[in-house]
């Protein structure tokens, strides 16, 4: 009987490992920037993040189960859909509040207002950016400003019975002579005649530092008749090339009495 012999073991078959599945990195990309764009600023991540959602989308469909994070693109998409209405909406909101702010500005630019003194003796005429101050100078009867461009104007009345005899160019050197001591690095323009509500006035402009900064002053005094009115106008120095006319117009505005 011939020996039967074991037939020889066969050949073990390979083992064949499946590559592990990853995350599509452009899913993850899309729902980022579709959250980064809600919480920071509508509409600026919301496109790039429809495109990154979009292209992971197809590439985790070609995958045949390599790559994954459906989900997550899907996420995105959503997030990123929903902006864009929101985002519109918000972009006419901004364009609708500034052009109510440039509208407003331009009304008060355009606006008279009068500012009283507190006496209700005398007032100024201004824009509607000048408000009415209480701190600028206790002496003072009539306080405004301008706080967006540093403008400044006080009145003080010196009545004619303080000071009999003075005349309207011994008043105003006098003045002018006080704050020029009180200026450092002062200096002035000769004075000139004008007329300020019908009244003779003289005007100047004084310079100098105080309180560390250089600053102009229009200085006027206007003879009222029962008193010499000091009207005191200025700004920095950096500012009074544009904006000394609107120093002037407020200055010629000045009116006192009926």
């Amino acid at each position: 009987m011939a020996d039967e012999s074991t037939p020889p073991p066969l050949p073990s078959q390979p083992v064949v490992i499946a590559p592990a599945s990853r995350t599509e990195p452009l899913a993850i990309i899309s729902l980022v920037l579709a959250i980064l764009s809600w919480i920071v600023c509508l509409l600026i991540g919301s496109i790039p993040a429809i495109i990154c959602g979009h292209m992971a989308r197809s590439k985790i469909r070609r995958s045949n189960g390599a790559l994954t994070g459906m989900n997550f693109a899907l996420a995105g998409l959503i997030i990123a859909y929903l902006e864009i209405p929101m985002g519109i909406m918000g972009g006419i909101m901004l364009v609708d509040m500034i052009r109510s702010d440039r509208v407003r500005l331009h009304d008060l630019a355009l606006e008279k207002k009068e500012i009283i003194s507190d006496d209700t003796r005398s007032k100024i005429t201004v824009s509607g950016f000048w408000v009415k101050r209480s701190d600028l100078n206790k002496h003072s009867s009539l306080q405004a400003a301008k706080p967006d461009k540093e403008l400044y104007l006080i009145v003080i009345g010196d009545s004619k019975t303080k000071v009999p005899n003075m005349t309207l160019q011994q008043h105003h050197q006098t003045t002018r002579d006080h704050m020029l001591k009180q200026l450092n690095n002062s200096s002035a323009t000769d004075p000139v005649s004008t007329t300020i509500d019908n009244h003779p006035a003289l005007q100047d402009e004084l310079r100098g530092t105080e309180n560390g900064k250089n600053v102009v002053f229009l200085h006027t005094t206007v003879d009222e008749g029962d008193s010499f009115e000091q009207i005191l106008a200025w700004t920095e120095k950096g500012r009074w090339a544009s904006e000394n006319q609107e120093l002037h117009n407020a200055t010629s505005s000045f009116h006192i009495g009926e």
